[in-house]
This record gives structure tokens, sequence and C-alpha cells, in this order.
């Protein structure tokens, strides 16, 4: 029996109520068993099947996790729990709620250090500074970029048996897999808009900034840095941005001379897989472009000295034609084409390299039908 795709969609889209584990095994069987009781014609399910689904998710998701004990254990001490729990763990490691986790737990430290700390040890909370929110941000951009290491990291410990321990269908093992490559299709095009957004606000920092970081002399062999007073961009700096902007056409000139010629006899690449960017690659994106244009604002609006602005703005001129190019070849060439081949091209002028399977961790036990 066909399923109507906007029925299943419908069925799918309640039935994340129940956790990712039991989605895996059953979603597809009570998809079928819906469609079947469901009348003629139906594109989505009715009230009370979406009410019982969503009472009877929450109710396997209490009953299937952990007690608070080994919970808390995990979560603060990165304890393992009992292999019964482990599909839990799993779907806390794999969920697409896992950047978001990153994001509260880099909240909870700044509450901590800016709250928590001063009134143990007598002081007063305070806001945190401009600069204690970049180091956050920072922080969350590298804890995202190594997001996979770090989950693997993590499954090698809680989800692969130790001797002698029961294997689960939620237990790991390692093994070689595909790697996975991001495709281009997709991801230039945010990429490209991320870099816009970055250079439009570097730029209206450069023009309209009140102050600019300047080098001062305080004595004999002496030099110090002082605020210096400034109306719009000087010469020297607009000479800079207009260099930038020629330097990033020419490279864009090349880069689509090299793309055009080395797309179509890329190598043909076995062990590769493209996957769409998930919740932590688009979390890094914003997260990177919040930080670049709240350093632009920062000294933009005089609460800081023009500086590191001036490096953006001129990054972000020399970037920006050749994403434009790269975005064109992603929207017009083969499906297969990954991000990865788009940057190696345009940027070495060579070939990718034809991709190895790597080390992974996979299900030990695989459902047969």
């Amino acid at each position: 029996m066909t399923v109507d795709p906007r029925f299943e969609r419908s069925v799918h889209r309640w039935l994340r109520a129940y956790p990712p584990r039991w989605r895996r095994e059953r979603a597809d069987e009570v998809t079928a068993l819906l469609a079947d009781l469901a009348d003629p014609g139906a594109t989505r399910v009715d009230a009370r099947t979406a009410v019982g689904l969503l009472r009877a998710g929450w109710a396997t998701r209490l009953r299937t996790r952990p007690p608070l004990r080994y919970a808390l254990a995990y979560r603060l001490l990165d304890r393992r729990v009992p292999a019964r729990y482990r599909g839990w763990v799993r779907d806390d490691l794999e969920g697409e709620g896992s950047p978001v986790r990153v994001l509260v737990t880099v909240a909870v430290v700044a509450f901590l250090v800016s709250v928590v700390i001063p009134l143990v040890t007598g002081g007063r909370p305070h806001v945190p500074s401009a600069g204690s929110f970049g180091v956050m941000l920072g922080m969350l951009v590298g804890i995202l970029a190594r997001g996979p290491q770090i989950t693997r990291k993590r499954a090698g410990k809680h989800l692969v048996p130790d001797v002698g321990e029961e294997v689960t269908s939620e237990t790991l093992l390692f093994g070689w897999v595909l790697r996975d490559r991001l495709p281009a299709r997709g991801t230039t095009g945010p990429l490209t808009l991320a870099v816009v957004i970055t250079a439009g606000a570097a730029l209206t920092a450069c023009l309209l900034a009140p102050t600019a970081l300047a080098a001062g002399s305080c004595g004999a062999a002496c030099v110090e840095t002082v605020s210096a007073g400034r109306a719009g961009m000087p010469a020297p700096l607009t000479a800079a941005l207009a260099v930038a902007l020629a330097a990033g056409v020419l490279g864009a000139l090349r880069a689509r001379a090299l793309l055009d010629r080395l797309v179509p006899v890329r190598p043909a690449q076995h062990a590769r897989r493209l996957v769409a960017p998930t919740p932590r690659h688009r979390m890094i994106v914003a997260t990177a472009t919040a930080c670049l244009v709240g350093i632009a604002w920062l000294e933009g609006s005089g609460r800081t000295d023009l500086f590191f602005t001036v490096g953006i703005a001129v990054a972000a001129l020399v970037a920006l034609p050749g994403m434009v190019v790269a975005s064109r070849t992603a929207r017009t060439g083969p499906d297969d084409l990954a991000l990865v081949d788009v940057l190696t091209i345009a940027s070495t002028g060579r070939v990718p390299r034809v991709d190895t399977y790597q080390e992974s961790l996979v299900p030990a036990l695989l459902a047969t039908d």
C-alpha cells in the first residue's frame, strides 16, 4: 500500500514525541498502520490520534530514561550508565538538540561566572562585558566545530561494550565507514549570505566609527596605543578596501576558470557520501557571523576603537566574489559535487584527492528483513 506523502509527514511530525531510538525501529510500521486506519484520502492524522501519539510518546520517553542519579552522573561527571539505558545515551549524543545543549552549557558557565561566583565570594553580580561575550561566542564556535570528534570520543566511552557485557541494538563497535562530506549545493548559498552580512556590517562600521585605535608617542623611543577621532573613512583605509575587493574579483575570475575546467574531471569518490548540513553546521555559521557582526557593531558605535573590523572587512571583501562564484558552480554543477571539492579546486587549482574510508562507530546489531 502506498502512503500519501502528506499523511506520512504528518505522522512523522507527531511521532517526534517518541524517543529517536523508538522511531528508528517502529516509525515505518506505525505509519503504515495509521494509514490503514485513516479515512480514504486523509492527508493528516486526526486530532484524537495526534493527542494519543503525544501522550504515548512522552510516556515512552519518561519510562525509558535512566533514573535521576544515573542521568546526573552522566551529565555532570560523564559517568557510564547501565547497559539497559544505552539507547537514551545514544539519542543524547546523536540527537539534533546537541548544539542547543552546548549553547545552554555556555550560558550556564556565563551565569556561574557573572552571578553565582560573585554572590558566593561576597561581590556584586554583574552583566558580562563585551569581551566576555566575545570569548563565550568563540568558545561556542570551537566546541561546535569539534562536535564530531567530541561525539565520537564520548560514544566510544559510553556505547562500546566492556568485556563480557551484553550486546544490544544500541551497542556500537568500531568499523570502517564512508567519509561524510557536505554537498556544495545547499551549503555555499548560506555561506555566501553570511559573508555578505559580515561584509556589510564591517564596511558600515569602517564608515561610521567615531574613533580608531592608533599609535602615539609617549616620549623618546616610546610608543603607545591611543584613541584617535575620525570622520568617515580616510584615504588609506578606502584604498586598502578597494585593493581587497579588486584582489577578490581577480581571485574569483581565476576560481571560475578553474572550476569550469576541473569540476567535470573530478575522480570518482566511492568512499564518500554526501550528507545535508546539520543544526550544528547552521549554528556554527550563525554564531561566527554574530560574533563578527558584534565586533563591527561595538567598533562602529564607538564603544571600542576601530581596529579588528578593518581586518574583518578586508577578509570579507577578498572572500565575497569567490563565494559568489562557488555558489554559482554549486547551483549549476553535478549533484555529487561536495563543498570540499569546490573549495579545493578554487583555492589550490588541483582536483581533490580520492577520499578513503574512515574508522568510526557502527551499530553492533543491524536489523534484517
